[in-house]
């Protein structure tokens, strides 16, 4: 009886251990089953430089999104062209899911499609949240003398085609720029432009003394606020932090105006066939999405690097691309390409 007793023992025995040595690999089976997308690394593409807004903030989820994405996250930059470069790869990638774009939607995508004849359309896309936009604000080097916007304004009529400005080819600025030189009634050559294919290497040259103003973002220029000073706001309003005033109030006195043309806004894009064809996949990084911008360390990371960390979602990001687009359409002939 001992015998047969012990013998039942050790089958039990056998019999537990294999199954438990069997239901991690089930339980990794299952999980693999059932969790799908993502089952590989996923990129995130930025159509401008290394240091840009759109870099940082890549780089920022590449550290926090893999908690909850559940594989890494790796960024990629390919610059040119105001954008339009970059976002081309990145319409001929797959539509599964594992590259998605993160850029400065507007005013760069419908510039490109106005203005660079740019191979895509806002409808080939798919908009997933305007987290972070800026405002812009006519910036000088502290060394510079002029104090005020009229001051420089007077200057640029004075000694036409001495002072520079940089512009990012498309960006708000730059439009921006240009709609400012056709209410003074001056011509593009009435200043000297120097062309950057990004913000970070325009608002390190602009710190440097390089060029002698620019019209930028707001939240973007704080990483040189030592450097600079501002002089007038692209807004029909002042802001407590910022002690200038409108650039409309300043061309009271020139008896002109210029359009408030709303600021760069951040989202991540998807080619429109991933959302179509995956529609659970796009869901899954959605949420993975939302969970890292609740990361307390993820908000730590936006708050001391000034950006945005909005959520509005895919219907309301569309309809600002879209009331970008038509805004832009009617100011697409002051710039054109380099």
């Amino acid at each position: 009886m001992m015998e047969e007793t012990m013998t039942i023992n050790r089958r039990s025995f056998l019999a537990s251990s294999i199954a438990a040595l069997a239901a991690p690999a089930l339980t990794r089976t299952a999980f693999a089953a059932d969790d799908g997308w993502p089952r590989r690394p996923l990129t995130i593409l930025t159509p401008f430089d290394v240091g840009g807004s759109a870099d940082r903030m890549a780089r920022g989820f590449a550290q926090y999104m893999p908690k909850y994405l559940g594989k890494p996250v790796q960024v990629v930059d390919r610059a040119g062209a105001g954008g339009m470069i970059g976002t081309t790869w990145f319409m001929h990638q797959p539509a599964d899911g594992y590259t998605v774009m993160l850029t400065p939607a507007t005013p760069f995508i419908p510039v490109n499609i106005l203005v660079t004849n740019a191979p895509y359309k806002l409808s080939d896309m798919t908009f997933v949240n305007a987290q972070w936009k800026d405002d812009t604000v006519l910036l000088v080097p502290k060394d510079r003398p002029w104090k005020t916007a009229k001051e420089l304004i007077d200057a640029i009529k004075a000694s036409p085609g001495k002072i520079s400005t940089g512009v990012d080819f498309g960006s708000v600025g730059h439009i921006t720029t240009m709609a400012l030189l056709d209410a003074l009634g001056l011509k593009p050559e009435a200043i000297r432009i120097v062309t950057f294919d990004g913000a970070g290497a325009m608002r390190t040259a602009l710190a440097g003394g390089q060029i002698d103003f620019n019209i930028g973002q707001v939240e973007g220029a704080d990483f040189i606020k030592d450097f600079i000073r501002p002089l007038a706001l692209f807004l029909d309003h002042r802001r407590p932090d910022y002690d200038v005033p409108p650039i409309n109030e300043v061309l009271a006195d020139y008896h002109t105006s210029v359009p408030i043309i709303p600021g760069s806004v951040r989202s991540f894009v998807y080619r429109a066939e991933f959302k179509a064809q995956h529609p659970d996949d796009y869901a899954k990084f959605v949420a993975a999405y939302r969970a890292t911008m609740a990361d307390d360390g993820f908000k730590k990371f936006l708050a001391d690097n000034r950006m945005g960390n909005d959520w509005v979602g895919e219907e309301e990001t569309t309809r600002i691309m879209q009331v970008s687009f038509d805004t832009l359409a009617k100011y697409k002939d002051l710039i054109k390409p380099s």
